[in-house]
């Protein structure tokens, strides 16, 4: 068979923006903190000016323009150059009020064209680079912000002024979370955004940037958080920057996760297999143990557990927001007399916890006269899992427990868009398969078989994580975000590394080869084929979201937030 043979594609062959001429480059190299890097730290491979040139953009803003949106997946960090931005604070202010623009929607044309020219062959390219998304290079649309100030009063939102040598982004693009400010520009400003594969690079040779940056995630992350958390909205800001400085960021399992974790999932067969994983997951805090503060899970997941007989009984997960031990502190407060720990709460992969001391919780929150948020949420932790003995658990008239452990023992509480399949349901018509690869060029973005609990199962599909961890180690920044939190593939950076697919806990990444228009393979110079990273993007240009839902006949397919129990749970009992 004829191949159409190319150079293999490499890091920067699309650099992040094409205007970094020598002069900008320079001008970043003496700013702040570039000019205190050691550039011999640097291998002659991975250069400090490349990475500058390559994964780094200077943009400029006037008066009031929008350099971040709140509530928006970033996939960089910006330093201030020059001139001075406003970081509006949590809980913030209403994008809409000041006309928030929505992510334009597909419209049925632009289906209905991709439709009628859409190619015989699997896995078509222009070429071996062609974009399949809008171009990296260009910069976002700069809108002006009218009236910022009279929002930002309106809402009573707090206001931090950050000038050059400052950074912001750092705590979303580190957490693989949504960016929790709204940043508008005072002035003149110019700033630096370095997407994350630079952070990582220049974080990894020089050890002051890298100090510089971890202290600004955990330090200013750290008092956003807390202002945003429920339980504390009544208090004064003085007292939340008070907890601030006296509060602990504690850091509990791997970053790189999912590496052990499809080892031991794969060698994992019995019940006593899943209980010695349970016992080598980090312990955050243990069963029968004295609390010394409030555990509020910063990012990350948490299994709550029980010890019953010799084995770990797991009642459930607790994800971002969640507060553990809420109950036994008040408990302990009420009555006068110390309350043991219900159960245990261990670390499902990389979970950050900040740790509220117990005395400033019994001062700023127990004793206080306005209570409403405390009921609340002593309302809640009754019907969470460290209040469900196993033998009355609230949910297990909702969903089986044994179901919600499997949810957990597979970490399928880390999807946003799962696909589950009623298999009672399915008649295996295959309509789901084919409407996917109609909207696909011909070719499926999911495999239909995946791990199963009674009649269901959860397919080879991307579930759009809460934490991303297919992102990490992609060295062009490929695999990455939309602002609405889809994980999408770039197929132009996209260099067939298979580092993603090799990431994905759950296997639903799948590197393709690719041909050209005329239906041949393309090889590089040794004949090997040119591969890329494909998976499900949620029919990201189609009309109607994904198609495989929308294609079942026999309502068994569904795509869900597993972590929605009343969502799951009225699904299941439909």
């Amino acid at each position: 068979m004829t191949k159409n043979i190319v150079q293999r594609p490499r890091r920067w062959d699309e650099p992040f923006c094409n205007d970094m001429s020598d002069v900008l480059i320079d001008q970043v190299m003496s700013s702040l903190h570039f000019s205190k890097i050691k550039k011999t730290k640097f291998p002659t491979s991975l250069p400090l000016s490349e990475i500058i040139r390559n994964d780094c953009r200077v943009r400029n803003f006037q008066e009031d323009q929008l350099i971040i949106n709140a509530g928006t997946y970033i996939n960089s960090a910006f330093l201030i150059l020059s001139g001075t931005v406003t970081l509006v604070l949590a809980p913030g202010i209403n994008p809409q009020a000041w006309g928030q623009t929505q992510i334009a929607e597909p419209s049925v044309f632009s289906a209905l064209k991709k439709w009628m020219f859409q190619s015989k062959y699997p896995e078509v390219r222009a070429q071996a680079g062609a974009a399949t998304v809008k171009n990296i290079s260009e910069a976002p649309a700069v809108r002006t912000i009218a009236d910022i100030d009279d929002h930002v009063e309106q809402a009573g939102a707090e206001t931090l002024m950050l000038q050059a040598g400052d950074l912001f982004g750092e705590s979303a693009v580190l957490g693989r979370t949504e960016m929790a400010n709204t940043v508008v520009s005072q002035g003149e400003t110019q700033i630096l955004e370095i997407r994350w594969q630079g952070l990582r690079d220049i974080s990894k040779y020089d050890a002051n940037f890298k100090q510089f940056i971890e202290r600004l995630y955990r330090e200013r992350g750290l008092y956003e958080h807390l202002l945003s958390v429920p339980l504390f909205r009544h208090l004064e800001k003085d007292k939340i920057r008070a907890l601030a400085d006296i509060a602990l960021f504690e850091v509990h399992g791997e970053f790189e996760w999912q590496r052990s974790f499809k080892t031991a999932s794969k060698q994992a067969k019995t019940d006593e297999d899943y209980n010695r994983l349970i016992k080598a997951e980090p312990v955050i805090a243990k069963e029968g143990d004295y609390p010394d503060g409030l555990l509020l899970i910063r990012n990350g997941f948490a299994r709550v557990s029980r010890l019953i007989n010799h084995g770990h009984y797991t009642l459930g997960h607790m994800a971002a927001d969640s507060l553990f031990g809420l109950q036994e502190l008040y408990d302990s407060w009420s009555k006068g007399e110390p309350e043991p720990l219900r159960c245990s709460l261990r670390a499902l992969g990389y979970t950050d916890i900040i740790r509220i001391p117990s005395k400033w919780l019994e001062h700023n929150v127990f004793a206080a006269e306005n209570a409403t948020e405390l009921k609340v949420e002593l309302e809640h932790s009754l019907h969470s899992p460290t209040k469900m003995a196993p033998e009355t658990n609230k949910q297990s008239s909702i969903i089986d427990r044994k179901f919600t452990e499997f949810l957990v023992e597979n970490r399928l509480i880390n999807g946003t868009q799962t696909m589950m399949i009623d298999l009672e349901r399915c008649v295996r018509c295959d309509d789901c398969v084919t409407a996917c690869a109609n909207a696909h060029d011909n070719n499926p973005r999911f495999v239909r078989h995946g791990p199963t609990f009674d009649s269901y199962m959860i397919a080879n599909a991307c579930m759009h994580c809460d934490d991303p961890v297919c992102m990490i180690g992609c060295p062009t920044g490929a695999i990455h975000r939309s602002e609405d939190g889809v994980v999408v593939i770039n197929d132009t950076t996209c260099i067939g590394c298979s580092t993603c697919a090799n990431n994905c806990p759950y296997d639903n990444i799948r590197m393709v080869q690719i041909r050209g228009t005329d239906g041949q393979l393309f090889t590089d110079q040794n004949s090997a084929p040119i591969v890329k990273a494909t998976k499900c993007d949620l029919c990201s240009d189609v009309p109607g979201g994904p198609a495989c839902a929308r294609a079942c006949p026999h309502d068994a397919l569904v795509r869900i937030d597993v972590k929605e129990t009343n969502t799951l749970a009225s699904w299941i009992n439909r």
